[in-house]
């Protein structure tokens, strides 16, 4: 009989182990998802070889809206992010233009919901860890990490972004927030870590926080579009196309990058003759003196100019002075 008792005992402790990590995050799921706040956090990452620092001032209404503003580094400050009806949207405020954002990497409630989901078939184990105090508050902590390595390979149903291999979340125990976390998307790789510095709770947020200003123009980050017209909505430059093309070359599609949002889009058309491919790069007032030209491989010429306020590139495996041709077509100029 004692024996049968405790063997209930450990089975119950271990339950008991076992459930107490779930139940800290679904209590930080409810809380992200309910709960106003606003303060000052600090992000750091490494992009490369170069670590970064970004500071940035928030104010949530739980999951309904968001709005960020960027205080450092000196080149992004001013900058503001902003969460209204679902969707991640860049300006600053000095412009005219906001740029809707692509589907931004796991956020908050949606890691703990997936880290709740993936504990109970198997896949991620949570471990308690020594309990932590941030901003004079009693957290635990609770590291998560991926019990099958292979997930991370397999390709994620109906485009779910893949579960980190591991998390470290600082989880407040009087109100469930997430004060700090640690999160490296692959084993070996560099940790992005946020912390928030100063935390205000309920605070009073006006009516205009989350609204876009008065006569802005909403544009997608960039994408891929099949005709010059639907890319054209997506930048506010005319984008010019060659006067001069090889015989047989049809534009199989154009692209459109970004970079940070206060610097110029890029605009690449792609064309394909029936012996050749080529690309041509164009951006209009851009503040680098010229495009970083992409490696390439020998076999490949190029040609990068400037005329007037755009830029333009010229990359493909065409006989050079075709890339010539192309080239003096699309300037205005005479260059």
């Amino acid at each position: 009989m004692r024996t049968i008792l405790l063997l209930c005992a450990l089975c119950w402790a271990w339950g008991e182990a076992q459930e107490r990590p779930v139940q800290w995050l679904q209590r930080a799921q409810q809380a992200e998802e309910t709960l106003n706040l606003a303060g000052v956090r600090l992000t750091e990452m490494r992009v490369g070889r170069n670590p970064q620092r970004i500071e940035e001032r928030f104010w949530r209404q739980g999951t309904r809206a968001e709005r960020i503003e960027i205080l450092a580094p000196a080149d992004r400050q001013g900058e503001v992010l902003l969460l209204r009806e679902g969707r991640w949207m860049a300006y600053r405020p000095s412009t005219k233009e906001v740029l809707e954002l692509p589907r931004m990497p796991l956020q908050g409630v949606q890691l703990l919901k997936m880290a709740v989901d993936l504990i109970e078939v198997g896949v991620v184990q949570a471990e308690m860890l020594p309990e932590a105090t941030l901003l004079g508050r009693s957290c635990v902590v609770i590291r998560l990490s991926l019990a099958r390595p292979d997930f991370q390979r397999k390709p994620p149903p109906e485009r779910r972004a893949p579960f980190p291999a591991s998390v470290v979340l600082w989880i407040d125990k009087e109100t469930g927030l997430i004060l700090k976390r640690e999160v490296a998307m692959r084993p070996n790789e560099p940790v992005l870590r946020t912390e928030i510095m100063r935390l205000e709770l309920n605070p009073r947020l006006p009516p205009d926080m989350f609204t876009l200003p008065q006569g802005v123009v909403a544009r997608p980050l960039g994408g891929e579009y099949k005709s010059l017209e639907d890319a054209q909505r997506s930048v506010s430059f005319p984008i010019r196309t060659p006067g001069y093309l090889p015989a047989g070359a049809n534009l199989e599609r154009i692209l459109v990058r970004r970079r940070p949002v206060d610097n110029a889009p890029i605009v690449v058309l792609y064309y394909q003759t029936p012996n050749a491919r080529f690309s041509i790069f164009q951006a209009y007032k851009m503040r680098d003196a010229a495009f970083q030209r992409p490696r390439r491989p020998e076999r490949h010429n190029t040609r990068f100019w400037q005329d007037g306020d755009y830029s333009f590139g010229i990359v493909g495996n065409l006989p050079q002075a075709e890339i010539e041709r192309i080239a003096k077509s699309l300037s205005r100029t005479g260059q």
